[in-house]
C-alpha cells in the first residue's frame, strides 16, 4: 500500500467515523445510554463534527506527496487515540453493545493504520 493510500484510508476511516456520531446523534441511535458518563449525545455529535474537517484535511494532504514525518505523526497520533480509548472502555462502566462495538471497532482501525503508516514511513 503506498503512503498516499494510507493517507487516504485514515482520511475516509475518520470522515465515516465523523459521520456515523453525527447520524447516529442525530437520529438518537447513539447517545447518552450508548457510552459512560458524562458522554452524551450532544458530546457524540461535537466529536463527530470535529471529525469532519479532519477526514476532509488528511484528503488533502494525500493529494500531494507523503513524507515520513506525516506518516509517523498520523500513527502517533492513532495509536495515542486507541491507547485513550482502550484506557477509557476498560476504565469505566456503562457501554452499550453499540457503544462497545463502536470503541473496540474504532481502537482496532486506528491500530492498523497506525501500523501501516509506520511500515511505510
Amino acid at each position: 500500500m503506498t503512503p498516499r493510500a494510507i493517507v487516504r484510508a485514515d482520511s475516509v476511516f475518520e470522515t465515516v467515523l465523523g459521520l456515523v456520531l453525527v447520524v447516529g446523534a442525530a437520529t438518537s441511535v447513539l447517545g447518552s445510554g450508548d457510552f459512560p458518563s458524562p458522554v452524551g449525545t450532544v458530546l457524540v455529535l461535537l466529536f463527530g463534527c470535529a471529525l469532519l474537517p479532519v477526514g476532509a484535511l488528511l484528503w488533502r494532504l494525500a493529494r500531494g506527496p507523503v513524507p515520513g514525518r506525516l506518516l509517523r505523526t498520523l500513527a502517533t497520533a492513532n495509536v495515542a487515540t486507541v491507547a485513550a480509548v482502550l484506557f477509557w472502555y476498560l476504565a469505566l462502566d456503562g457501554f452499550s453493545s453499540a457503544g462497545s462495538a463502536l470503541a473496540i471497532a474504532t481502537a482496532a482501525a486506528l491500530a492498523l493504520l497506525a501500523a501501516a503508516q509506520l511500515c511505510a514511513s
